[in-house]
């Protein structure tokens, strides 16, 4: 049916309005001229002339969105075009050809079956005619009737001819219309899954210069304003592994297959670089054509390859770091086993089996050490809960306070009255026992200070001490991995050089940092903010630290 084109429709509608009000007036005006024939009819003329004037045009209007009203307008066109041909066209001349109107309308509004009746009443029509006038026509009747037949089949091929032609025209538009539909519903989707990419994708032509983005684009050039049309190398300045210039342009020319290349680097106008990674892969045109540009995917691998070095020198200085404690506990124990198959005396044997034993604990430490931060890392422990400060630094007191008694320290305890928190107790506690253990350890004279203090509405927890302190540049990197002070009084303890690196990581997933005030042979202060509430643990988010 004709609707399911609105567009096609209403161009049809206007066409036939346009033809009815042609008819219309030539009905008005042949009733006042010869060209009446011997039946006309005044008010058949007027009847017809209303027809095409009001109701054809009227009707015509709902035809294109209502199917009734399509099939009430191709009866009435018929009906009409029928009086017409009866009052002034007859059935043997080239006008009956206009008959070809109503067999078109009624094949494209209604369809072949409605052609076929409209054909039905012209031949109706035709026979009508030559019956009333074959008094008239005497001896040529025969010929009349041959000529209105062929004159009559003619009008109803072309007819049909036309409307299949039509039907085939708003056919192909139909095809024509969805094909573009789809393709703008694959271009939608296209964008909507390029600008849904949280790296920066690029498409370039032969020539390097850029004929799309996504939105990601424009956020890793800082920009707002459009990249197309814009040189690459314009655009991308990269360096590579030597920092020295590489032209994305050539990298991508002449590629045959994808081309990824993660050595290369961006620097801003502030001199920092930026790690990258850029994928370039070629675009090949239809039915075999040559590469037709490329499509350019860049992504920010700066955190990705400092993770990569922070986990090589993290091997390699722990390899370091557990050669000597096990080179050491070998050695002692390969002495002891060799004293005491020469009977060697006791005592030696004994200093022998305290060394290995000294470095046996000094990895355990160190292991220690390493799963605590492992398991912060992963989020193991994270999980908030409330958490009585007072009670806890008190428990804390009273399980250091024999350690510091043995060494001859006071431990003391200064709390105020504080609310509870809600937090990792496993991270809170790991940390102020970091705080009071070096304390205890790095103190030969006087106290250790554990507090818990209230300060413009905060939570200050806080380990002092009466120590050997810790020197101006010293403290720059005493939260660093395996970082050890080159004091010798700190070397006299053994230390694995990681627990303020775990405690600084500890406090991160807290939301706090570890301020640290320290004098040279004066003693230390490690305090921190304890927050009322955690709000990254138990989210499932690794730590960025």
């Amino acid at each position: 049916m004709i609707k399911n084109n609105p567009l096609f429709s209403r161009h049809f509608m206007f066409v036939m309005l346009i033809i009815s009000f042609v008819i219309a007036a030539g009905c008005v005006v042949l009733p006042f001229t010869d060209l009446r024939n011997a039946v006309f009819s005044v008010p058949l003329a007027m009847i017809t002339a209303a027809l095409f004037t009001f109701i054809l045009p009227a009707v015509s209007y709902f035809a294109i969105t209502s199917r009734t009203a399509a099939f009430f307008y191709v009866v009435l066109l018929n009906i009409a075009a029928f009086c017409a041909f009866i009052l002034y066209i007859g059935a043997y001349n080239a006008f009956v050809l206009l008959w070809i109107i109503p067999i078109v309308v009624s094949y494209v509004y209604i369809g072949r079956i409605a052609a076929a009746f409209s054909s039905a009443l012209l031949i109706f029509e035709t026979v009508s005619i030559l019956y009333l006038y074959q008094d008239l026509l005497g001896k040529d009747f025969f010929i009349f009737c041959l000529l209105s037949a062929v004159v009559s089949a003619a009008t109803i091929g072309l007819g049909f001819l036309l409307s299949h032609l039509i039907i085939s025209v708003r056919e192909h538009n139909d095809r024509l219309l969805e094909s573009k539909k789809t393709q703008e519903l694959q271009l939608n989707r296209l964008n909507t899954l390029l600008n849904s990419i949280s790296d920066t994708v690029l498409t370039l032509n032969r020539y390097g210069r850029i004929t799309s983005q996504n939105s990601a684009a424009l956020s890793f050039f800082d920009t707002n304003q459009s990249l197309v049309g814009k040189s690459i190398d314009s655009v991308l300045v990269t360096l590579d592994s030597k920092m020295d210039p590489m032209s994305i342009r050539k990298l991508a020319e002449n590629i045959k297959t994808t081309v990824i290349r993660d050595d290369l680097s961006l620097k801003d106008e502030n001199g920092e670089v930026m790690r990258l990674s850029v994928q370039i892969s070629p675009i090949h045109g239809n039915f075999g054509d040559d590469e037709n540009g490329c499509v350019v995917i860049v992504r920010d691998i700066t955190r990705q390859k400092t993770l990569e070095d922070e986990k090589d020198e993290f091997i390699s200085v722990t390899s370091h770091e557990l050669r000597t404690p096990i080179a050491i506990a070998e050695g002692s124990l390969g002495n002891l086993m060799f004293m005491f198959e020469k009977g060697a005396a006791p005592d030696k044997i004994a200093a022998s089996a305290t060394m290995a034993h000294d470095q046996v604990l000094y990895l355990a430490r160190m292991i220690n050490d390493l799963s605590t931060l492992s398991r912060a890392e992963r989020g193991v422990g994270d999980t908030p809960e409330e958490i009585d400060v007072n009670a806890l630094l008190q428990e804390l007191y009273l399980r250091y306070q024999p350690e510091a008694e043995a060494k001859s320290l006071k431990l003391n305890l200064d709390l105020d009255k504080l609310p509870n928190v809600t937090t990792s107790k496993l991270y809170l506690e790991e940390i102020l026992q970091n705080f009071i253990t070096n304390s205890i350890k790095y103190t030969k004279e006087g106290s250790v200070t554990l507090s818990g203090k209230m300060e413009d509405g905060e939570i200050i927890c806080a380990v002092s001490d009466t120590g050997i302190g810790i020197s101006k540049s010293d403290q720059e990197k005493v939260f660093d991995k395996f970082f050890r002070s080159e004091d010798y009084r700190t070397r006299e303890t053994g230390g694995t050089g990681l627990g303020l690196y775990v405690v600084s990581k500890l406090a991160s997933k807290l939301e706090t940092h570890v301020d640290v005030k320290s004098r040279l042979n004066h003693g230390s202060t490690f305090s921190f903010v304890l927050p009322k509430k955690s709000k990254k643990l138990g989210t499932g988010k690794r730590s960025n630290t």
